[in-house]
């Protein structure tokens, strides 16, 4: 009694170490792409993959590049359109006032 309360006794009695489970490995589909896909991207050799990923960044690119050159056209058309306007009209609002502006500091307190 004395040896099992004082834990003397301990190689004696072998306890059974608890076992965690093992969590199994699950492949399932992402929203955007089914498994299938998945496994096909996975198996393809890197080159094929490089040149794919290029091939979308000049889409992309070339995508960016041509909006650019519309709003490039239309500021230049809106702008030769104002051009007009002004020279009819010769007086122009900002030209009134080059004094100094006036009042509070405004901002946070």
């Amino acid at each position: 009694m004395y040896r099992k309360q004082h834990k003397k006794d301990i190689a004696a009695e072998a306890v059974k170490k608890r076992r965690r489970t093992t969590k199994k490995p699950y492949s399932r589909s992402i929203v955007g792409a089914t498994l299938e896909v998945i496994q096909k991207r996975r198996t393809e050799k890197p080159e094929v993959r490089d040149a794919a990923r290029e091939a979308a960044l000049r889409e992309i690119k070339e995508r960016i590049k041509k909006t650019k050159d519309e709003k490039k056209a239309k500021k230049a058309e809106t702008m030769a359109k104002t051009q007009k306007t002004q020279g009819k009209g010769n007086v122009s609002k900002g030209a009134a006032s080059k004094g100094p502006k006036l009042g509070g500091g405004g901002g946070k307190r």
